[in-house]
């Protein structure tokens, strides 16, 4: 069975220099960062990765793939701590473009074992639009993941970033929304005060809060008309759809019957036709046959979430109780489609 995996991520050494260099010029509070360091400190210790893991593609990556029955990754820059997004605008766009381009190159070194993701500088929508543009005509990148809100917790259903999504949906190439770290505000309210202190670092990202900030990113996508004004864009949600599958029927009692509801159809109806959901390395058979049961076999995609998560990416998926048919949409059909890969 060959197997693709759709996210997994790689970074770069002067990316993260110039990201890290910039963060340390930002005002801020000594005391809150300090207890935010240790908190994630002694929080992310199951997600622990080397930079050496997040950065070689020439080398122990490939053999990892080979171990683990991995035939192609779909490589994104994807370490959410140092977003792009992050910059101003005159250094985040140049930063993105070097990037993709740096992601495009390891393809082409490699074209039998990697496909591409673009990032890019969603708070500067045009320049947005544009640099997926070049990804994906130039380049050779099949779509991008955005990492999370933009700057200042920002929703992309605001209208000014409606370019980034009518770029996707002329370009026919997928959107992956990926969560990223929330927002002080949000990490101060909702995930401090817990004991040990590792619970708040824990809880506002992997355990808990970026999932439910990524899936309501996707809904209120959905909320906004999106799909109604660009009915051919496709999503792609990871760790099982970030919540939302669990809560479609409860989203379209709850929403249909709004005053003014401008949506020509219920949200299920765009998520199940518009959104694919993959496991992003949650090889849990509770989630998936319930993924299965919403959004059918033809919408679930296979992945890892490498390096974050390792393993045998092969074995849980040969292992369910599913069809070989469903299982060789899921282990890449679907995403051969999705990205016009035949």
């Amino acid at each position: 069975m060959k197997l693709i995996t759709a996210e997994e991520h790689i970074s770069m050494p002067y990316a993260n220099k110039i990201i890290n260099d910039y963060l340390k010029t930002q005002p801020a509070d000594p005391k809150a960062m300090k207890e935010f360091g240790r908190s994630f400190a002694e929080g992310l210790v199951a997600y622990s990765v080397s930079q050496d893991e997040m950065q070689d593609v020439d080398e122990k990556r490939l053999k990892y793939m080979d171990d683990n029955g991995i035939d192609v990754q779909i490589l994104s820059y994807g370490d959410a701590s140092t977003n792009p997004d992050m910059l101003p605008s005159d250094q985040s766009i140049p930063l993105t473009q070097r990037i993709n381009t740096d992601i495009a190159a390891t393809v082409k070194r490699h074209p039998d074992r990697y496909l591409g993701l673009a990032t890019l500088p969603i708070s500067d929508p045009e320049a947005a639009a544009q640099e997926l543009k070049r990804s994906v005509n130039e380049l050779g990148l099949k779509g991008a993941l955005i990492l999370g809100t933009a700057k200042g917790g920002q929703f992309l259903d605001a209208p000014k970033f409606l370019p980034i999504f009518e770029m996707a949906a002329k370009l026919d190439v997928p959107l992956y929304i990926h969560p990223s770290m929330p927002t002080e505000t949000i990490r101060k309210n909702y995930y401090s005060g817990m004991n040990p202190i590792g619970f708040n670092a824990i809880m506002s990202t992997p355990g808990w809060g970026w999932h439910m900030e990524a899936g309501l990113h996707v809904t209120r996508l959905i909320l906004s008309g999106l799909f109604d004004k660009f009915p051919n864009l496709k999503l792609i949600s990871g760790h099982w759809g970030e919540f939302v599958p669990y809560f479609l029927e409860r989203l379209d009692e709850a929403t249909t019957p709004v005053v003014g509801n401008p949506l020509k159809h219920p949200v299920s109806y765009y998520y199940k036709r518009n959104v694919y959901v993959t496991p992003s390395g949650m090889y849990t058979w509770p989630q998936m046959q319930l993924v299965l049961t919403e959004m059918g076999a033809d919408h679930v995609v296979w992945a890892q979430d490498y390096p974050y998560i390792k393993g045998n990416a092969k074995d849980f998926l040969a292992n369910t109780d599913i069809s070989d048919a469903d299982k060789e949409k899921i282990a890449h059909g679907n995403i051969e489609k999705l990205l016009k890969l035949k």
